[in-house]
């Protein structure tokens, strides 16, 4: 019955005055939306929710939520199964090389997720895309659920365009990139230690990166070396959002 009624539903979203959009985002996912306000919603960044009354309207971010915390189960799923014998450190660097912003922003340009997204020129930095890519996902989940948004992520993005044995011998170095071009620039680039929370095994470590004096951003975690490594990496997307730092 529930089959008949989505048969139903692409029916007309086929007729509908969408429906350039809706073939559009077919080829995109591989299959009809049924809710394509989800999928409309998705691709629109907040630079984009002012209208010209001055309107406020609703943005990405709630789904961009959303499907981080899908695609990052899912990859981990995916990963779990393939490396019966790994330990969780190398599950949680293997999924974080997928699932890293800079791999997600080239993964949505290629896929064609930028020709989508709604959002001012000023505004429109590749992490813009990769922010498209994971609330797009979000869309996927709650129109057509998991079992759907998983053969998406597996056999559309996984199967073609991410090689994960190649990952395996790739090391992420964010500090030393963000280093390397404070080197290049003339910046002083600081990992500061903020705080240590909690004691032995549970003991968590708060960097927080500075440059030339001013404060950029922090993270937090078990290893002091992957909380600069954190840190680091959410700073290297606020300088390309700022068209500070460009990558190739």
């Amino acid at each position: 019955m529930k089959s008949f009624s989505n048969l139903f539903r692409i029916f007309f979203t086929i007729l509908s005055s969408d429906k350039d959009f809706v073939y559009k985002t077919k080829r995109l996912t591989g299959f009809y939306p049924l809710n394509r306000s989800l999928y409309k919603l998705a691709f629109k960044h907040r630079s984009a929710q002012i209208t010209a009354n001055n309107e406020k309207q609703s943005d990405n971010e709630r789904l961009e939520y959303l499907g981080d915390a899908i695609l990052g189960a899912i990859v981990a799923h995916v990963l779990f199964k393939k490396y019966p014998y790994k330990d969780e450190g190398f599950l949680t660097e293997m999924r974080s090389k997928i699932v890293n912003r800079e791999n997600l922003n080239k993964l949505a340009i290629k896929i064609g997720v930028d020709s989508f997204v709604e959002g001012w020129p000023e505004h429109k930095s590749k992490s813009i895309y990769g922010d498209a890519f994971e609330a797009l996902i979000g869309a996927i989940y709650l129109d057509r659920g998991y079992n759907i948004t998983k053969k998406f992520i597996v056999n559309r993005i996984l199967k073609y365009h991410i090689d994960i044995e190649e990952l395996e011998i790739i090391e992420l170095n964010f500090k030393g990139k963000l280093i390397d071009w404070g080197q290049k620039e003339k910046k002083e680039v600081k990992f500061e230690l903020l705080e240590e929370i909690g004691d032995g095994y549970a003991k968590k470590y708060k960097i927080l990166v500075i440059i030339d004096g001013k404060n950029y951003e922090e993270a937090m975690d078990f290893s002091k070396k992957k909380a600069e490594q954190k840190a680091a990496e959410k700073t290297l997307l606020t300088l390309e959002d700022k068209n500070i730092l460009k990558h190739n």
